[in-house]
């Protein structure tokens, strides 16, 4: 793959990673009781993720896809480790599975019906707030770096980031219920 293909796939494989990971880390907690080995599976099921993101369909869900990938290395961690780890059996793990996906369904069918609301709420936020944002995500700026070029503190700039992402998680959420009705 050439240079600008697998920027671009860096870049969609890190907004697939945004929206799911969450879900993805609960559904290792209800999995696995240790802690650490459920942020080394997290870990271990994004660098597969990584690396066989050439194989996978853009046009279907990734939550199901990272599941699957999950459920293979805690399958794998129990078999090593003498099945201490799980706090539930593979009937009940496809359970959480199946419960998982049809959740997934409900409020949009797809992550590009999201991905529309974002950009929605995004272009709702102030000028300052839409700048913040491009320099965070799109151009992959830390909080330190972003500090500096406003002259201000990486706290105060964390706090700002923190107070955008709530507010566009308020708008997502709301234009998704008004969606649905």
């Amino acid at each position: 793959m050439n240079g600008p293909d697998r920027d671009r796939n860096r870049k969609l494989f890190e907004l697939f990673v945004r929206e799911n990971e969450g879900a993805l880390v609960t559904y290792l907690r209800s999995l696995v009781r240790d802690p650490g080995l459920v942020d080394d599976l997290f870990q271990e099921t994004l660098i597969t993720a990584w690396r066989r993101f050439d194989d996978f369909d853009t046009s279907r869900p990734l939550a199901p896809w990272l599941r699957g990938i999950a459920l293979n290395l805690v399958r794998n961690a129990r078999r090593k480790r003498a099945g201490d780890l799980m706090l539930v059996g593979d009937e009940v793990a496809v359970f959480i599975d199946q419960a998982i996906a049809k959740v997934e369904t409900i409020e949009a069918d797809h992550w590009a019906d999201r991905i529309v609301v974002l950009k929605h709420c995004i272009d709702r936020l102030t000028a300052r707030s839409r700048s913040l944002v491009k320099w965070r995500y799109s151009d992959n700026n830390n909080a330190t770096e972003i500090a500096e070029r406003l002259n201000e503190s990486p706290f105060a700039v964390r706090k700002q980031l923190q107070r955008i992402r709530e507010t566009l998680l308020e708008c997502i959420e709301h234009r998704l219920r008004e969606a649905s009705s």
